[in-house]
């Protein structure tokens, strides 16, 4: 699930084809299930609020798309557009979309093994690159591109968090992070207010 903290909702998984979309957690218990056909009948996996686009929300599902859906806040029935159709992406688990400095700038992350794990599109989704370059075949479950520069971005991985300075197609050199443990690594975070980076880990609790 992820929050829209400008026009108060959260936007969640629910089930085959739709998601949930509580429409005022501060204030009552409201909710709205959604059917999006661009889901393709699978469920949601991931979900991103953008934060350019007034009601805009990113869904990723298990088999592998990436749906945009625009005026999430209102209606139960909206069409969504895919926008990863034909971009050669795996039909694996969607487990993070993110955007960098607009709307044009994203990563999604694949929790696969055997897979292509990390791909960036700077142009809205019209065209997705992998960029898992030197990295081991491992589940990467979250990314997040660097606040100052959309050419460097960070990953949560089954290792820890690995980190790259120069995000280049499939020769992006990624480096696991030394001071951080070998331990599976489930979010990352970042806080603009002290620039601080927090990683939620698999047993070993938050850094």
């Amino acid at each position: 699930w992820d929050y829209d903290n400008n026009n108060f909702k959260i936007y969640a998984c629910n089930n085959a084809g739709t998601f949930l979309r509580w429409n005022d957690p501060r204030t009552g218990n409201s909710t709205d299930v959604v059917s999006v056909s661009g889901f393709n009948g699978q469920n949601v996996s991931a979900a991103h609020v953008s934060p350019y686009t007034a009601n805009r929300v990113y869904f990723g599902t298990g088999n592998g798309t990436i749906t945009q859906v625009d005026n999430a806040h209102t209606g139960t029935s909206i069409p969504g557009t895919q926008i990863n159709t034909g971009a050669g992406m795996p039909a694996g688990y969607v487990n993070c979309i993110v955007t960098g400095s607009d709307d044009q700038h994203l990563i999604a992350t694949f929790t696969n093994y055997g897979v292509q794990n990390v791909w960036i599109t700077t142009n809205g989704g019209t065209s997705w690159t992998a960029i898992d370059g030197n990295l081991p075949d491992m589940p990467v479950r979250w990314a997040l591109f660097h606040p100052d520069d959309d050419t460097k971005a960070f990953i949560a991985t089954e290792t820890g968090v690995w980190e790259t300075d120069l995000i280049n197609g499939a020769s992006t050199v990624w480096t696991a992070n030394g001071s951080f443990p070998t331990v599976r690594t489930d979010m990352i975070k970042y806080r603009a207010g002290d620039r601080t980076i927090a990683a939620g880990t698999h047993g070993r609790g938050i850094f």
